[in-house]
């Protein structure tokens, strides 16, 4: 089922005047919704409605979808959210060509939710077809009076103290749909509405998220908590959230788990067994081993070890299929990343660790990573970066466009693949690598908008030519290989890249490194990623990193003016808009 985040943010708030992007602990409000939708895990796409340039342009910056301006006409302060959300979902399916099943509604003047809330409505609703509506509420055990029009007043909740002992079972709620919610689309579309006749409340008892930013001293408020309690105390929820169990057995058993799911995902992904599963419910192994070609032996005890030590497939009547949570989280890039490049590019790296520290192994001399999929896993890194660099590219007029260090071609085949009107160079040092990607391309039919070359980045001049009539240059996570020469060397890289191509601009992609107090503000699973990037793969194979001010440091030491940057990406990539 597709999910689409709509947040409404209108520019002529007036009891705050420009809220949406007035800076809270130093980041816009409108920044931290977005953020909680994007780290959600569960929304397709995330998409600002509003009619304000600013607002727009950072909510972009901040990861967001902005796909039109919203009419004036659905921007005064007196429509309710139905008209505006129902717009933006049927506009916007327009415009991408896609149909959403569930829409979730997240207000930017409530902070103080977690990525966790929007997962479980979405989930629920995702887990019982029957419900129409989830959304959180939060539980209060005080009392609720309604005024009649003759002036008198009803209790509203059951006024005795034995009652008031048992509002456990017997609670009230307040509704915080602004907060996290989610709803089938079709209420909307066919009767205007948020809520159904099927709805579940996401229980929440934390008072600071009845904050709702609407003045000055509920943003006074809200940026105090935030400062004040919040930040100081995240570290320490960190340390106990459990994420790999709050006892040695649940801690040990995780990780034996995880080693070996780890094998098995990246197994079954890259011998094509979830993509068979992927489109045909209910398989046997001999069924799925005839198809993928597989020892059935081995393929009946990989598969039964995941059915048991996971939620991603169901067997029944020796028959295997993926459940809700499998179609929905196998295929996503961060699942894929890791899957290709963590554990099949770079498992050489941990199987070879004891003889590395001992000084008895080297990377790069007795043994190295598999190139094939590191190209796999880099793609899938970058993928969700594209769009903001195409749009970039257009802007900037560019018709074609160089990778350097292109692997196995799939960045310059997703670019083209993206935008019919570009064309594309692949540069790299290696022929195997070309004699891949010539495959690449012309299986994906491209060979007519798609050139390939050998060049050396230390050495222009051996690819100037077949470069010559491109508008750029583009090198996604490429760069910082060539740190691990020092820093000089990567400059006067620059340095010779100026002189061959001036003018020409570079759209360059890199990982921007992460310092220890910002690690231990996250929450253990949003580390990960980032810990074995930076301090394992790295590390591990002599290649160096930076961080984006070390990067602009390069480029001013190299003469190269930037002249555009993003550092609100996926996977904290940073993007350059660099001109020689």
């Amino acid at each position: 089922m597709k999910t689409i985040a709509i947040i409404m943010a209108r520019g002529g708030s007036k009891g705050l005047p420009r809220k949406n992007v007035k800076l809270l602990d130093g980041k816009p409000l409108i920044a931290y919704t977005i953020e909680h939708a994007l780290s959600s895990g569960v929304c397709d796409d995330v998409i600002v409605t509003t009619e304000d340039d600013e607002i727009a342009k950072i909510s972009k910056e901040f990861g967001a979808t902005v796909p039109f301006k919203r009419p004036i006409e659905l921007a005064d302060d007196i429509t309710p959210p139905e008209p505006v959300i129902k717009h933006a979902l049927i506009e916007y399916e327009k415009i991408s060509k896609k149909k959403f099943d569930i829409v979730v509604y997240l207000q930017a003047t409530d902070l103080f939710r977690t990525p966790k809330m929007i997962a479980e409505c979405v989930n629920a609703i995702k887990d019982d077809p029957s419900l129409d509506t989830v959304f959180s509420a939060y539980k209060t055990h005080k009392h609720f009076w309604r005024k009649n029009t003759d002036g008198s007043f009803t209790r509203l909740t059951e006024g005795s103290y034995s009652a008031r002992q048992k509002r456990g079972i017997n609670s009230t709620f307040r509704e915080d749909q602004g907060l996290a919610s989610a709803f089938k689309s079709e209420i909307l579309r066919k009767h205007d509405k948020r809520v159904g006749k099927n709805v579940r409340i996401i229980e929440n008892n934390d008072f600071k998220s009845s904050i709702d930013i609407h003045n000055e001293f509920d943003f006074w408020l809200a940026e105090t908590i935030y400062k004040n309690w919040v930040k100081k105390n995240k570290s320490n929820v960190n340390q106990s959230n459990g994420f790999l169990g709050n006892d040695l057995k649940s801690w040990s058993q995780s990780i034996r788990n995880g080693y070996i799911r780890s094998y098995v995902i990246f197994a079954l992904h890259e011998t094509g067994v979830f993509e068979l599963m992927r489109k045909s419910d209910f398989v046997t192994v001999d069924e799925i081993s005839k198809a993928c070609k597989l020892n059935s032996t081995l393929l009946n005890g990989v598969m039964n070890f995941l059915y048991h030590a996971d939620q991603i497939i169901i067997k029944k009547n020796n028959k295997f299929s993926l459940t809700k949570k499998g179609h929905d989280w196998l295929f996503t890039d961060p699942v894929l990343a890791m899957s290709f490049g963590a554990v099949g590019a770079y498992s050489c790296i941990l199987s070879e660790l004891v003889p590395s520290l001992r000084n008895q192994k080297k990377y790069g001399k007795d043994f190295v990573r598999k190139g094939d999929l590191i190209a796999k896993g880099s793609y899938h890194t970058g993928k969700g970066n594209y769009p903001w660099v195409l749009e970039k590219m257009r802007e900037h007029g560019v018709k074609k466009v160089a990778d350097l260090g292109c692997g196995s071609a799939d960045v310059i085949i997703n670019l083209c693949k993206s935008d019919k009107n570009l064309k594309g160079v692949g540069i790299d040092i290696s022929k195997d690598a070309l004699v891949e990607a010539k495959k690449r391309v012309d299986k994906n039919g491209l060979s007519d908008r798609i050139t390939l070359s050998q060049g050396d980045l230390y050495k222009p001049q051996t690819f100037s030519k077949s470069v010559k009539d491109v508008d750029a240059f583009n090198a996604i996570m490429v760069m910082h290989e060539f740190l691990r020469d020092g820093e000089d060397s990567v400059v006067e890289m620059f340095k010779s890249l100026k002189k061959e191509f001036k003018g020409k601009l570079f759209f360059l992609g890199e990982f921007d490194c992460v310092d220890d107090d910002e690690y231990q503000e996250m929450d253990y699973p949003d580390r990960i990623h980032y810990l074995f990037y930076q301090h394992m793969i790295h590390p591990l194979t002599n290649q160096g990193l930076a961080r984006k001010e070390d990067w602009l440091n390069i480029f001013k030491k190299s003469g190269v003016e930037v002249i555009g940057l993003n550092d609100k990406l996926n996977f904290r990539l940073v993007q350059f808009i660099l001109k020689f």
